[in-house]
């Protein structure tokens, strides 16, 4: 079984080695789209959104550099936690998983079976 875009295929094999690289204990950043930085974080949401909502081909990539704008926020957390500054790092934690959650809360409105609570 292949996951197809008019690309390209990802084969069950190569899903296996993506999640191997990224299963173990140290940070490791995708490099699949370019880094996206702290901001826009909501900018890049609302686009991603509006592009499902329209059923537009863009839609997967847009999630993907907002992803990426999402894990920037966690780096950049690790790094002030590791300068000691704890409330600038909470924001950024605390903006990635409101992020996270916003995406699990506009995936419930799409969801085939009903299984999101609205």
């Amino acid at each position: 079984m292949t996951v197809q875009n008019k690309d390209s295929t990802l084969s069950l094999q190569e899903l296996h080695c993506i999640i191997t690289k990224y299963d173990i204990n140290e940070l490791r950043n995708s490099t699949a789209y370019g880094d996206g930085g702290i901001d826009p974080l909501w900018g890049r949401f609302a686009r991603a959104v509006t592009n499902q909502i329209e059923s537009g081909e863009a839609t997967l990539s847009r999630y993907a550099i907002w992803a990426n704008t999402t894990r920037d926020n966690i780096v950049q957390a690790l790094t002030l936690l590791e300068a000691g500054e704890i409330e600038d790092a909470k924001r950024l934690m605390v903006r990635a998983a409101n992020s996270l959650s916003a995406f699990s809360d506009v995936q419930a409105y799409f969801d085939p079976y009903g299984l999101g609570k609205i």
